[in-house]
């Protein structure tokens, strides 16, 4: 190499110091080694270390001029190496080695910053999963979305997660925003000082914290079902009684409070894993869980079930079917699969078949297609099903109507692990629906019974007519009569028969109906966007099969709700009105000088000089009270509903004049498409024939739903009245005052609490999109599945659950994939053999001609068996099942007297 060429740059620390001369190699005479480091300009007085460079143990002993001396003197002195001297102690650097450069510290910021990113996407993903929210949900954790619709949170909350779906918010802050705003309208009523409730906060969850007794100051808490409005409270006195029920608060906020409550509540209290699931299950049933439980909560967490342990209904059906010999079960499930209007689903092997032995069931175009729709809503769970087999009634309505006495015998003998031996039950069909009551109840004991002006806090017990005789006149089911010539035919003994629809008195086994679950919404505006405020309905009248004369039809609920809303009366009708200081009632002697005088005229009630509060002075962190306020019929029912029976008559009587009769006395009007009706606030839910199939795409809308119903369906243990909607009476009585709470008064259209509304309507949509999907269908019929699987099993075959089966089945897994390698390597025959050569057998039962219609094979029995052979020993002493000789039932007696705290989903015991 040339010495007196320039040498290659010797790296340094920092590329911003270059050498100030040309790097050059020294002349050392002799030097032979390798080549020794350049010199470096160097101070006298201090030394510059270069660890990184190729040579170490290399020491500066010469200095140089400091970088001004150089510059100032134009000269540097000069010094070189030298290899026989160890270097001087490092020097300590405070910045770290990556960031001594701006270069690297740049890049590794980058790259700092990039992995802080990707580890907070990946947390937040994480949070964002289902199962994250499911425990949130179960956990109490609910994120409540304080916005009053649009879903955003506001600056000082943290959403936890987004999984598209909407959130619940909480109806009884929007109540206090809206009471807020409506006292603002009237602050000269109010008073900001000596207040009950000094702490604003307080009074905002008075109503939230209240402890919902039994006894309340103003209110009773029925066991009907029913927040009853005294006429005096317990601190009143008779001298009060002038002043009517004015000054009190106000029910319908305590009974926002009070479905918040309950939904906390529920979602508090729900089973996260599977263990938690089976313990709760022993609780509740006094059972083990049946087999394949684990599947279901496999399924169950999958898709994210809210309310995994609230599956009473399903044991309430089923019970009394435990105290049936394993011999009678199949006996009936035959019988059953004779009858007419029925189909039957067979599943083996995983595979289902629809079944039908009456060909007259086919004449009715609905048959088939509930069958196909009920065949695939059990195709996603088939597979975890033993061979077994189902008949469903094709109808609308039930048919079981089984008396209290033998239901409840058959309940006791099946907690206990008993069977019974009275096997001969009557079958007349001729049903009387107080034997279905037990003889405590209001409808065996008066059947006038009335409790006067209430409100439903209670759904499930407000639907049962035995607690509730008033049903029974004005309920198309229970108006008309149910014998040898109804369509459908009703039987009084047990039957295992599935049905779309029931009441509290029916003992059908309630299934999951899929019409209308598809239903299109239509084009659905905002809350903001809606363009009317009534309250709306369209429908056909349906609600009794087949009207006649000799039936009150009039009376059924579909027709009073017609005639109701197109009352024309001018005569007062007094309804609450919430007060929040506006004028409420006409001064008796200011109307009478007006009337004397002529000045009145007919806009009396609307006079304005005429009014008068109510006289009692409130601070504007009180409760809101309510007053009764009077309008006439006519305009009261013009400014607050759109109800009207809509196309003609239909299921009535041609002969005898019935269809003509209600051409003539009903003004029917045209059908509207659900972009009409997604016009208005507020829509109306009401039963038909069953249960109403239409309450799906309404609650799916963001209108706010109020629904009237007897029946009972599969949902209402999710379903929370005063949280996710508004339930009302088949009276009628209490709507006119729902009404005026939340849209206000033909006089104060402003003072309706319509943010409270909106959020109820939020929450409708919300349980469409979280709890009333196929797969909470899915869910409901596969559990129940499961349970009738045991019902109908054969003597001695074990279909209880354990958790230690669990461990059995990871055993069992495991010695079969033992075997199986074994096999591989020991014989290739016998691997064979393993791998499934193995055929199934299967096909339909003897007896059976295979039916084409359509895609599918109909079996179609030729010759049905009657199978008649006694089962079991026969009762020495005789049993006379008169209800009226049992005067209470030793599991289920309380219970009903008390008003369903048994166990019906909703019981008050659970959420109090």
């Amino acid at each position: 190499m040339d010495r007196s060429q320039p040498s290659p740059r010797v790296p340094y620390r920092s590329t911003s110091t270059p050498p100030r001369t040309p790097l050059s190699l020294p002349s050392v005479p002799g030097y032979r080694g390798p080549v020794s480091p350049p010199p470096i300009p160097c101070s006298s007085s201090s030394q510059r270390q270069y660890p990184e460079s190729p040579t170490s143990g290399i020491s500066l002993n010469s200095s140089s001029h400091s970088r001004s001396s150089r510059d100032n003197h134009g000269k540097s002195s000069t010094s070189y190496f030298h290899l026989n001297h160890q270097p001087p102690p490092a020097k300590r650097r405070i910045v770290p080695r990556y960031f001594r450069s701006p270069k690297r510290a740049l890049i590794y910021l980058l790259f700092l910053g990039t992995l802080i990113l990707g580890v907070r996407t990946i947390v937040h993903h994480i949070r964002n999963t289902d199962r994250r929210l499911l425990n949130s949900l179960k956990n109490g954790k609910f994120s409540w979305d304080r916005s009053p619709i649009a879903g955003a949170v506001t600056g000082d909350e943290e959403e936890e997660y987004d999984d598209g779906l909407c959130k619940f918010v909480s109806p009884v802050e929007a109540y206090h925003r809206d009471l807020h705003r409506l006292r603002s309208l009237f602050p000269h009523s109010h008073s900001d000082t000596h207040s009950k409730y000094p702490n604003q906060h307080q009074h905002q969850h008075q109503y939230h914290n209240h402890n919902h007794s039994h006894n309340h100051a103003h209110y009773t808490y029925s066991p009907t079902g029913h927040l009853l409005i005294n006429r005096l409270g317990q601190n009143d006195t008779e001298g009060d009684e002038g002043k009517g029920r004015e000054g009190r608060p106000h029910p319908i906020p305590l009974l926002l409070s009070l479905g918040e409550k309950r939904w906390k509540e529920l979602l508090s209290r729900q089973s996260t894993t599977l263990e938690e699931a089976v313990r709760e299950y022993i609780r509740r049933y006094g059972r083990k869980p049946p087999k394949g439980f684990d599947k279901w909560w496999e399924f169950a967490t999958l898709h994210n079930l809210v309310l995994p342990d609230e599956y009473d209904r399903i044991n309430l059906d089923l019970a009394p079917f435990f105290a049936l010999p394993k011999s009678e079960m199949k006996r009936r499930m035959e019988l059953v699969e004779n009858m007419e209007k029925t189909f039957t689903l067979i599943i083996e092997d995983g595979e289902i078949e629809i079944e039908i032995r009456d060909p007259g069931g086919l004449k009715w175009g609905g048959t088939l297609p509930r069958a196909h729709e009920t065949s695939a809503l059990l195709k996603g769970f088939a597979k975890y099903l033993p061979d077994m087999k189902a008949t469903f009634s094709i109808f609308d309505q039930p048919q079981i109507y089984l008396s209290w006495a033998r239901r409840g015998s058959l309940v006791d003998l099946g907690l206990r692990g008993e069977v019974t031996s009275h096997l001969q039950e009557t079958d007349d069909s001729e049903v009387k629906l107080s034997r279905s009551c037990a003889p405590g109840t209001n409808f065996r004991k008066n059947k006038d019974f009335s409790e006067g002006k209430s409100f439903i806090y209670d759904s499930l017990e407000a639907g049962d007519p035995c607690q509730n005789p008033y049903l029974i006149p004005l309920h198309g089911l229970t108006l008309e009569p149910h014998g040898h010539d109804s369509l459908p035919k009703p039987h009084t003994q047990l039957l295992p028969l599935f049905s779309l629809a029931k009441t509290s008195i029916n003992s059908d086994i309630l299934v999951t109906p899929t019409d209308q679950f598809d239903f299109a919404i239509g084009k659905d505006p905002v809350w903001e966007d809606k363009d009317s405020d009534k309250l709306v309905w369209r429908g056909s009248s349906t609600g009794i099969s087949m009207m006649n004369s000799s039936i009150p039809w009039r009376q059924a609920h579909r027709i009073r709700l017609h005639h109701f809303a197109a009352n024309s009366s001018t005569d007062s009708m007094p309804f609450l009105v919430p007060d929040v200081g506006q004028p409420s009632r006409p001064r008796p002697d200011v109307v009478d000088a007006e009337e004397e005088t002529g000045q009145l005229g007919d806009n009396k009630q609307y006079h304005a000089s005429s009014y008068l509060s109510t006289g009692i002075q409130r601070n504007t962190n009180d409760p809101l009270t309510f007053a009764e306020d009077e309008y006439p019929t006519d305009q009261a029912m013009d400014f607050y509903y759109d109800i009207k029976l809509s196309g003609g008559p239909i299921q009535c009587d041609t002969e005898d004049g019935t269809c003509d009769d209600m051409q003539q006395e009903i003004q029917w009007a045209g059908h509207q498409s659900a972009d009409e009706l997604n016009r208005h606030k507020y829509l109306l839910d009401i039963d038909g024939n069953g249960w109403s199939g239409r309450f799906r795409r309404l609650m799916s809308t963001n209108s706010m739903v109020i629904k009237m119903t007897m029946f009972t369906e599969w949902f209402q243990p999710h379903l929370i009245p005063w949280f996710m909607y508004v339930p009302a009476k088949l009276d009628f009585s209490d709507l006119t005052d729902i009404m005026a709470f939340f849209r206000g008064t033909p006089k104060h259209p402003e003072l309706g609490f319509d943010e409270t509304a909106a959020a109820l309507a939020r929450n409708g949509q919300c349980f469409v999109q979280r709890m009333f999907r196929m797969e909470d269908l899915q869910a409901y019929m596969m559990r129940l599945f499961l349970e009738y699987a045991r019902i109908a099993a054969d003597e001695g075959v074990d279909m209880d659950f354990s958790m230690d089966d669990i461990v059995t089945d990871q055993t069992d897994e495991w010695a079969e994939t033992e075997s199986e390698s074994a096999d591989m390597i020991g014989s290739e025959v016998v691997a064979q053999n393993s791998d499934g050569s193995e055929t199934q057998e299967g096909g339909p039962d003897d007896g059976m001609n295979f039916v084409s219609l359509g895609d599918e094979s109909l079996q179609v029995d030729s010759a049905a068996d009657q199978d008649q052979e006694a089962t079991g020993a026969q009762e020495s002493d005789s049993l006379t099942w008169d209800d009226e000789t049992i005067q209470q039932d030793p599991v289920l007696g309380h219970g009903v007297e008390s008003g369903g705290e048994e166990g019906e989903g909703e019981g008050q015991a659970g959420f109090w």
